[in-house]
């Protein structure tokens, strides 16, 4: 039985597949085209493509795909190898912006529309090219390279803006500094073949240049590449592997989805996650505070986040009228807003301890424990243990020593303060200072100095609650104690730190007590033959 036209093209196809060069010599002889060994692997693949569809071959695209990858391999086959015994390449990944920008190889930002992904690659450029060491806060390594932007996502005048404001002008509005190059939203580059082609070729007459891309939707916009498929990293990956070789530093522009709320740059990106796994490096920027639905956004601030192979980063910035401006360590401020967050979603018992907790800590920085709680909350010991071990897990407090035992004996009792951020080493860090909580409003002045002299007068102010003061016991000054009522100076009456139920009542100012001149910690023991009150 004869074969159909079909038939025979079909057979045909597959017996040349599995011949590269055959299936060249058919192209030649039916196309009209002549290919030698110099001809570029991409454009043969291209000429597959467009014989397959010559001859119609019913194949899907995963199945054209890989027969085309064979074909490839065929015409460029199979590098060597590094062999075992033979050493290796151990040069470190240099840093162009310490921390955020990695030398010579692939980074990929990604960040929200607006957020000012642009106007920060830019403001880095134009610190690097007049001579700044550092860009907020991070060190800026060697000389400016040249620097070519395909800025095919934004149009010639947004991109004039952002060079004018940053010096990168000349006085008569030519392009100016180290860029070399602008492609924009008029005169586009695509990441196509050609494209690829063209950049590769600039990156060779310009090794180590820095190209930054702006944005990777508007460069592969004409490919039609579905952004939920696998393949949408390609023509990325193409154009990584094209300026590799030239030692060239990529730094990609890519969007968020919608849902991004923070995280990490993997996660955040749009569409695959094939994108961001073929970069080095991903830099993830957002709003430090995102605005409700329908709300618009006040707050300015934006924390940038490092991911890759290589050290993390994590910086809080601000876009101003005049460019960038660095806030300090982003992690230590994302830390601390998520320990409000916790804080102000304490309730019932939790609540009212920690609250008691800073109320102590503002006053003087006194610790506090467990039996002082168990008075103040008039709630047993074990339920205080209970709740300040919860408050402990929440990141809230951290134990701060031992209590002397008092005065009737009994056990030490351990004393904890607030917290304010992790240490180098892993550990927290006790509170030193404290902005406003959901029970302090306000903060005055902490009575460190408990009593000042009014100007005019010899009136003196009376010393607040909570004071640390020293107790004259026979003629020993013995401090371990803090002012509960100063209303009257010749009868103040004051507590035993660490056992707030032992008072002592009618003591006077300067005589029989004074302001703490140390620590008020470590007190001695008193006669308890003393008079107190309860």
């Amino acid at each position: 039985m004869a074969d159909t036209p079909n038939d025979s093209k079909n057979t045909f196809l597959q017996e040349t597949l599995n011949d590269h060069r055959a299936l060249l010599d058919q192209i030649d002889q039916h196309a009209g085209v002549v290919l030698n060994e110099e001809t570029d692997p991409l454009r043969r693949s291209q000429l597959l493509r467009l014989f397959a569809e010559e001859i119609q071959c019913p194949i899907n695209e995963k199945t054209a795909n890989t027969l085309l990858v064979k074909a490839e391999g065929k015409v460029n086959g199979v590098c060597s190898p590094r062999l075992h015994g033979q050493k290796m390449d151990t040069t470190p990944t240099p840093w162009a912006w310490e921390g955020v920008l990695m030398s010579g190889t692939f980074n990929l930002l990604v960040a929200p529309p607006k957020v000012g992904k642009s106007a920060l690659m830019v403001g880095m450029i134009s610190a690097w090219w007049h001579g700044e060491k550092k860009y907020l806060g991070q060190t800026l390594h060697g000389a400016c390279p040249k620097v070519f932007i395909i800025g095919t996502d934004q149009p010639e005048n947004d991109w004039h803006n952002l060079f004018k404001r940053e010096g990168l002008v000349t006085s008569d509005g030519n392009l100016g500094g180290p860029v070399e190059m602008l492609w924009h939203t008029a005169s586009p580059l695509h990441l196509t073949d050609e494209g690829i082609e063209h950049l590769e070729a600039i990156a060779a007459a310009n090794p180590n240049s820095l190209f930054l891309l702006d944005s990777y939707h508007a460069c592969c916009s004409p490919l039609g590449l579905e952004e939920a498929a696998s393949s949408f990293d390609g023509p990325a990956r193409k154009l990584a592997q094209a300026l590799a070789p030239h030692k060239t530093t990529l730094a990609m522009i890519h969007h968020t989805n919608k849902s991004v709320s923070g995280g990490n740059a993997t996660n955040a990106s749009r569409g695959s996650n094939a994108l961001p796994a073929a970069a080095s490096l991903t830099i993830l920027m957002n709003w430090f505070k995102q605005p409700l639905e329908g709300q618009t956004q006040t707050d300015q601030r934006v924390v940038l986040k490092t991911q890759g192979r290589a050290k993390g980063t994590t910086l809080l910035i601000e876009l101003k009228d005049d460019g960038w401006v660095h806030h300090g360590d982003g992690e230590s401020v994302l830390h601390a807003e998520a320990m409000q967050e916790v804080s102000d979603g304490l309730q019932g018992r939790q609540a009212d301890a920690y609250d008691h907790i800073l109320e102590r800590w503002v006053a003087g920085s006194f610790p506090v424990t467990s039996n002082e709680l168990s008075a103040v909350l008039s709630i047993d010991r074990n339920k205080v243990n209970r709740c300040l071990r919860a408050l402990q897990k929440k990141g809230l407090i951290c134990e701060s020593g031992q209590s002397e035992p008092s005065l009737e004996g009994g056990r030490p009792s351990i004393m904890y303060v607030p917290v304010i951020g992790p240490t180098e080493s892993g550990g927290l860090t006790p509170q030193t200072s404290l902005s406003s909580t959901r029970v302090h409003e306000e903060i005055g002045k902490t009575p460190l100095i408990p009593l000042e002299r009014v100007s005019g007068g010899g009136r003196l102010n009376t010393p607040a609650p909570g004071t640390p003061v020293e107790r004259c016991i026979k003629g020993n000054w013995s401090n371990g104690w803090v002012v509960v009522d100063a209303s009257s100076l010749h009868a103040v009456k004051v507590a035993q730190l660490g056992n707030p139920m032992l008072r002592i009542s009618n003591l006077r100012w300067e005589q029989d007590i004074r302001p703490c001149a140390g620590s008020p910690f470590s007190a001695e023991k008193t006669n308890p033959t003393d008079s107190y009150d309860f």
